[in-house]
């Protein structure tokens, strides 16, 4: 499975998983079928910008900051639609963007995001990219300077580090 592709989710009783788990492994062994763990999954949907629960979004950031928008049927009536239209048409005073470094380092989630050397935001994911071999990340800032190209410094350590906005997703899923 390429990053951000298609994967399977499958569900059957406690008692059989590890029978089925030994079965499926034996079964895919030819075709280069291996086990991987969570570190595995959070490249694979980081890469794609697939957002995760407790980083790009939770109960206090709108899905319009997390750029979600497309997945809201504004023409159907449900609980915050008049908030979410309100900050629709106001437009969010922050965006989730991604930013690639510059400077050889891992942006790590909570590290401070800054221009000019003001803090003006924060990483929710980063990573090196498997993939794409970069080091690259989430993180929000203000609206005013969420544009593709700006430059930015991440703060590893206390230290300044080099990075600039770039165009999401990282990888362009084959799926549609």
């Amino acid at each position: 499975m390429a990053t951000g592709e298609d994967g399977f989710e499958l569900y059957l009783p406690a008692t059989a998983a590890i029978d089925f788990w030994d079965k499926l492994l034996a079964t895919g062994k030819d075709d280069g079928l291996l086990a991987c763990g969570l570190a595995a999954r959070d490249s694979l949907r980081f890469e794609a910008c697939m957002p995760l629960y407790g980083h790009e979004i939770d109960a206090q950031t709108s899905p319009l900051e997390a750029r979600l928008g497309w997945t809201i049927s504004w023409d159907k009536n449900f609980f915050g639609r008049e908030a979410l239209l309100k900050v629709k048409m106001e437009k969010p005073p922050r965006l989730l963007i991604g930013f690639e470094m510059l400077e050889k380092a891992v942006a790590r989630e909570h590290y401070a995001i800054a221009i000019n050397g003001q803090v003006v935001g924060h990483v929710t994911s980063g990573m090196k990219s498997p993939t794409l071999d970069k080091f690259l990340g989430l993180g929000y800032v203000p609206a005013a300077t969420s544009a593709i190209g700006t430059e930015i410094e991440i703060l590893v350590r206390g230290q300044p580090k080099k990075a600039k906005i770039v165009k999401r997703p990282f990888y362009q899923p084959r799926y549609k």
